[in-house]
């Protein structure tokens, strides 16, 4: 089999989701780990559930081309090459209503209800049995902020804020908390 047909739609899909993941409606915007930016992308109540996702965007990818040309090329290069890693416990992710604050979901069989989640963490997908080695060892790698992945999207499932509700602050681990207006 010749791979590299394979490869290059492999290339162009993924290519088209990042394209997708930026062209998302930004509902709120802040500052994450190593310079990133951080956008809230979805925030949407159905069924008793609350969903919310983010955005992490490289600091290269969010820099327009008007600054990118007045960088000098080392910056380029170092922004280009500088990986930012993202990795926490789903558990200290949380918001805010009514002075209470609400937890990522788990489903019946006590798997968390959001993405990428490898264990209790927020950090790089991996089959069972790397998992497993990789969990021995203490080292879950994070999800990587770089020139192979400047977009990252993360989600993840709440209960639903208390009737009346319409402003939460959603919080995640090395990010600025984020207002967040509920639409009825």
């Amino acid at each position: 089999m010749n791979r590299k047909p394979f490869l290059a739609a492999l290339v162009a899909v993924a290519l088209s989701f990042a394209g997708l993941a930026m062209a998302q409606k930004v509902l709120d915007e802040q500052y994450g780990p190593g310079g990133s930016k951080v956008q809230l992308v979805k925030a949407r109540v159905r069924n008793g559930v609350l969903t919310l996702a983010v955005r992490h965007i490289h600091p290269w990818e969010a820099t327009t081309q008007e600054e990118r040309k007045k960088m000098r090329a080392s910056r380029e290069l170092e922004l280009k090459a500088r990986k930012i890693p993202i990795k926490f416990k789903v558990s200290s992710v949380f918001y805010i209503a009514d002075g209470k604050r609400y937890y990522v979901l788990k489903d019946k069989e006590g798997r968390w209800l959001a993405s990428p989640v490898v264990g209790d963490y927020i950090a790089e997908p991996m089959d069972q049995e790397a998992l497993a080695e990789r969990s021995k060892q203490g080292k879950i790698p994070p999800l990587l902020l770089d020139q192979e992945h400047p977009v990252r999207v993360l989600w993840f499932k709440f209960p639903a804020p208390p009737e009346g509700v319409h402003e939460i602050e959603f919080q995640v681990p090395e990010v600025t908390p984020f207002d967040v207006e509920l639409g009825q």
